[in-house]
């Protein structure tokens, strides 16, 4: 099926002020850590070559404009994440000419997104105090009030930012005005308690957005598009002050009655926890305040709406419905920059799609890395991995794959795209290794998109993919390979080791402790094969101890979930926010900063690792241990031995266990070395 039938309104140019957007979606600002780095280590960078690289490859892929940010506006908002992009500097000016150049090469339009996080920001390298409407504080540190001159100066910052970002080439400037950022501070009254011209009423809480704005239009002139990141809704509840999507519908008619918006890209929540949500959230759920505000304002201005948009066939629909004049994507499109053109192309099945988990993105920034991608491992490495990049190989070869994991199936269809003869050997029924099983965890299907969109990958690429396939030496070198890549994966373990474990806990060998794969095996079996009392061991601090308490406690069972960690530190503050009230409001017992000392006969020996004491718990029907799995590696060792001089790699879960970006980055790497 074609574009033109199945998704007409996807590919509708669209009017946004003095611009024309070829198409309907949008790549939204997103923060990266992608900017050029400071000489001096902790201070604001520039946003230039390389983070221009990563927009480009999504204007190659067909969007309509990327809009870059976040940028700071100003000093006092330039630290609030290491290497903030520095937009107040006219020294920002020759990196911006080297983004906006690459973008409008494939024929896309370059906004920036202009922003101050107020109240947000911290001072512990700066030193600098926040600022807000009022001193509420939103993350660790009070912000000091904003007095005359300090209005003045932010609104100073912003004229001087935009001026820089025009003189760089930018076709349009967007002003953040949600997320908590200081426009949305001043706006909600759950940071806003001020008693003058700028606070009280709705007329004088929109008072600082409206001088930025109208200083930002007359800065920029006629030919520039100047649209607003809006708040639709704050999400507050159970009495707590902030804007209703009815609030927010009157601010964005507000907005329009006074000319000052070009566009309205309308996003909810207020920020931190709640702003890049998990797979736990349904698809398409921020699109209701997109709607409430297109439908106050009409078709005077166009809104565009986010979160969770994942398919072409879901863009066409709010398009379809009138919820939204135009789709902003991000981490459908961090998952795949060609989603446009896939679209466009009737290839939509080809899309490689987000899986909402967060791991490598949005978890890589919350500890000050640039981000990646579970699914995409070209993100950041454009240059190296990218578009264009996988050249056909100077001399077929035939490879033979071992293993039907995500670092197998990457290495099989990225060879066989080069031009290899790729045999893929997997010894269960079915591909897809370990996702299989992670994928039947409570609110965690979508991961299996991870192995669905490989599974077909290795069918389009003419991968030969044998199913049911015991590899051995003997029976690999029978295939007169000239390339082996090992992706045996890796072996489930009882051995708990911690901090307060090293070595495996006392009574582990006992037959009714499981490891959290065997568990997994006998709950989708039978989900009253574990018995009524199980005790959990979350030696990671990820999701499968905690996904599995919930799903005995969905069954009515007792599920005691401990851990020597004080959260599941290995998941991302979404999925944290996501998974624990979920298996806890499910009836599963969670008991952090708890260690499993001793097993005994259906009985265990908890100690609390702060006040030493010790807590036993009787009839325990069953104890589930989730740690660190061990490499299967054997393969690889014995084929190494016995052809010395063979072309053999080795990748992911097979080298060492660990999580499935590295699996798929592996095996990506190791096709392209053949």
């Amino acid at each position: 099926m074609t574009t033109e039938s199945a998704h007409p309104l996807l590919f509708q140019s669209l009017r946004v002020g003095p611009v024309e957007l070829r198409n309907r979606v949008i790549c939204g600002a997103h923060f990266t850590m992608f900017s050029e780095p400071s000489p001096v280590w902790g201070e604001p960078g520039f946003s230039g070559r390389r983070y221009g690289k990563y927009l480009a490859e999504r204007a190659a892929g067909g969007v309509a404009a990327v809009i870059a940010g976040e940028t700071a506006v100003s000093p006092n908002t330039g630290y609030k994440m290491a290497n903030n992009a520095n937009g107040w500097d006219e020294a920002c000016i020759p990196h911006y000419e080297s983004l906006t150049s690459q973008v409008h090469e494939h024929g896309a339009l370059a906004f920036i997104q202009l922003t101050h996080s107020g109240a947000m920001m911290l001072g512990n390298w700066s030193k600098q105090v926040a600022v807000g409407p009022s001193m509420s504080p939103d993350y660790f540190e009070a912000p000091k009030e904003m007095d005359a001159a300090d209005i003045a100066e932010a609104i100073e910052y912003h004229v001087r930012c935009a001026r820089n970002a025009v003189a760089g080439g930018f076709d349009g400037i967007e002003i953040q005005s949600a997320h908590g950022y200081l426009l949305h501070q001043f706006l909600s009254p759950k940071f806003n308690y001020r008693s003058d011209g700028y606070g009280g009423s709705l007329e004088n809480r929109m008072r600082f957005g409206v001088e930025v704005i109208s200083a930002v239009r007359e800065a920029v002139g006629p030919s520039v598009a100047v649209g607003i990141r809006l708040a639709g809704d704050d999400e507050q509840s159970h009495g707590q002050p902030g804007l209703t999507a009815d609030d927010c519908a009157e601010i964005a008619a507000r907005y329009v009655e006074l000319g000052l918006a070009d566009y309205l890209n309308v996003s909810v929540g207020i920020g931190g926890i709640g702003m890049v949500r998990t797979n736990y959230s349904p698809h398409m759920f921020g699109t209701y305040a997109a709607q409430k505000i297109r439908d106050r304002v009409r078709d005077e201005t166009p809104v565009f709406t986010v979160h969770r948009i994942l398919t072409p066939d879901e863009a066409e629909g709010i398009l379809e419905r009138g919820e939204a004049d135009g789709i902003t994507l991000v981490r459908a499109l961090i998952a795949d920059p060609e989603w446009v053109n896939k679209a466009r192309d009737g290839r939509g099945e080809e899309i490689r799609r987000c899986t909402g988990i967060n791991q490598s993105c949005y978890g890589n920034l919350l500890q000050s890395m640039p981000i990646n991608c579970v699914q995409n491992p070209a993100v950041g490495r454009e240059d190296e991995l990218g578009l264009g990049t996988l050249t056909p190989a100077l001399v077929k070869k035939k490879v033979v794959v071992v293993g039907g994991g995500p670092g197998g199936m990457e290495a099989a269809h990225t060879a066989a795209a080069r031009g290899h003869d790729v045999t893929l050997l997997e010894r269960d029924g079915q591909l897809g290794g370990a996702l299989r099983l992670a994928a039947e965890l409570p609110g965690r299907e979508e991961i299996w998109e991870i192995a669905r969109w490989r599974i077909d990958e290795c069918a389009r690429q003419g991968v030969d993919v044998r199913t049911g396939a015991e590899a051995t030496v003997d029976s690999v070198l029978a295939l007169a390979p000239d390339a082996v890549v090992i992706a045996t994966g890796g072996t489930p373990s009882k051995v708990a080791r911690s901090a307060y474990h090293p070595m495996p806990v006392p009574g582990s060998e006992q037959d009714w402790v499981l490891d959290h794969v065997e568990a997994l095996r006998r709950l989708i079996a039978d989900p009253n094969s574990l018995g009524n009392k199980v005790v959990l061991l979350d030696g990671v601090g990820h999701a499968q101890a905690i996904g599995l308490g919930e799903m005995l406690a969905t069954h009515g069972h007792e599920a005691i979930c401990v851990t020597t960690l004080p959260v599941p530190m290995a998941l991302d503050g979404e999925t944290q926010a996501a998974i624990l009230p979920r298996a806890v409001q499910a009836g599963m017992v969670w008991r952090p900063s708890t260690a499993l000392a001793f097993i005994g006969d259906h009985e265990v020996t908890l100690v609390d690792v702060l006040s030493r004491q010790l807590d036993a718990i009787s009839h325990v029907t069953s104890v589930i241990i989730r740690t660190n799995g061990l490499p299967d590696d054997s393969l690889f060792r014995e084929l190494r031995e016995r052809s010395p001089d063979l072309d053999l790699q080795i990748v992911g879960d097979a080298v060492a266990v660990r999580p499935v970006d590295r699996a798929v980055y592996d095996g990506n790497i190791a096709a392209r070395a053949l």
